[in-house]
């Protein structure tokens, strides 16, 4: 059995800004192993995506296949508590995937 490894941090008080900019977007990275590719695909595009985009502070997600048995999602949100929130709520979809880890990191930059 795997330990799943989470990295949620605490959060800063509402109204922290970056230089003259309110505070940054953050993702949720989670990285997990399938165990049953196509049933998982289905649940991922069926059920997953749907709920998740319409979580409050959903910016965009990327889900990514590695290989046959391992995935990693990354999913940015507004803001840092709306991550946080998000990963604490987040549930693999039955026995399909296995979540190996779930952190909450800061966006620093994008494109």
């Amino acid at each position: 059995m795997s330990t799943l490894t989470t990295n949620i941090p605490e959060a800063r008080p509402s109204g922290v800004t970056h230089g003259s900019k309110e505070a940054s977007m953050h993702a949720v990275v989670l990285n997990v192993t399938v165990t049953e590719a196509d049933a998982a695909t289905a649940a991922l595009r069926d059920q997953v995506v749907p709920q998740v985009s319409g979580t409050p502070g959903f910016v965009a997600g990327y889900w990514i296949r590695l290989d046959a048995s391992r995935g990693t999602a990354v999913v940015v949100f507004e803001s840092q508590d709306a991550a946080r929130s998000a990963a604490a709520e987040a549930q693999p979809p039955g026995d399909l995937i296995a979540f190996d880890s779930v952190e909450v990191g800061e966006v620093v930059a994008n494109a």
